[in-house]
């Protein structure tokens, strides 16, 4: 099953990487999203920081939260220009990355609310991990908030793609996303998207092993160690984020490609039905 589930993954990601070799102007989204959203740790972030190093937590707490939801909105404007633009050329039609933010602002009042929802979301889910305390209750409750975290995701998949191809708002898409899902796979469904597996093991993992060999050489005592261990935790951010912004970017894509599926049951971008069928993990 395993072997089968990998298989799978490999498949559909060597799939999107293939719509994205021919259209390479798709990574900009993520790329330009990562960049604004620079903005909020400088506006909000870094005085949460200095609130909170000076116990004055209640308005570090309000800051950083505030920071996060900045941060939502710029994921949304750049991930909703992203599947613009890949429906476009999915269909045949010319786009470009001008085309997608248009389209993206053009929306931007349903965009706002549903990166509002993914903030509450990712406020409860934080408030849920653990805090030091007990080791076994902390564990259980970090376990609890990564399934929640991971079903959100998967049940609100299609909510981009109903948001800037259908004009519906964050509710609605939300609850439609949903009901695609439990008519298209019922509700036996766990994990999530089987796509992005291969990038992430040759960019992702690489990249923390990297990030901790180089922290591990930075601490060894030595100058010329620290140097090169510095060099090496640079050298492992990087290849994590290449890692990410593609795994965004594919994720971007296939979101458009999976809702068409599930939805009129069109199949696009060189898939077939039974892959992307198999794109979402079952109990069954």
């Amino acid at each position: 099953m395993a072997t089968r589930s990998w298989g799978q993954s490999k498949l559909l990601t060597q799939k999107s990487w293939a719509i994205i070799k021919e259209n390479r102007y798709l990574m900009a989204f993520p790329i330009l999203g990562f960049l604004v959203s620079l903005l909020p740790l400088a506006v909000f972030w870094i005085p949460a920081g200095f609130f909170l190093l000076n116990n004055q937590n209640w308005v570090g707490i309000a800051l950083a939260i505030v920071g996060v939801f900045a941060n939502q909105i710029v994921i949304s404007i750049s991930s909703g220009g992203l599947v613009a633009a890949a429906d476009s050329e999915l269909a045949g039609q010319d786009s470009s990355i001008a085309h997608g933010i248009g389209r993206a602002f053009a929306r931007i009042v349903p965009l706002i609310g549903w990166a509002f929802i993914a903030t509450v979301v990712n406020v409860i889910v934080g408030a849920m991990r653990g805090r030091g305390g007990n080791g076994a209750a902390d564990a259980l409750r970090n376990l609890a908030a990564a399934g929640v975290l991971a079903m959100w995701q998967l049940v609100t998949f299609f909510v981009l793609p109903l948001i800037m191809l259908e004009g519906q708002g964050p509710i609605s898409a939300i609850k439609q996303s949903f009901a695609l899902f439990r008519q298209k796979w019922g509700t036996q469904i766990f994990g999530g998207v089987r796509i992005g597996g291969l990038v992430g093991l040759v960019t992702i993992l690489p990249g923390i092993l990297l990030v901790l060999l180089g922290g591990w050489l930075a601490i060894s005592g030595s100058a010329t160690a620290l140097g090169f261990g510095v060099g090496v935790i640079v050298l492992g951010i990087l290849l994590f984020m290449v890692g990410a912004l593609l795994i965004s970017t594919m994720r971007g894509i296939f979101s458009v490609v999976l809702y068409r599926f599930a939805s009129q049951g069109t199949v696009e971008g060189g898939f077939t039905a039974e892959e992307l069928t198999g794109a979402i993990r079952t109990a069954r």
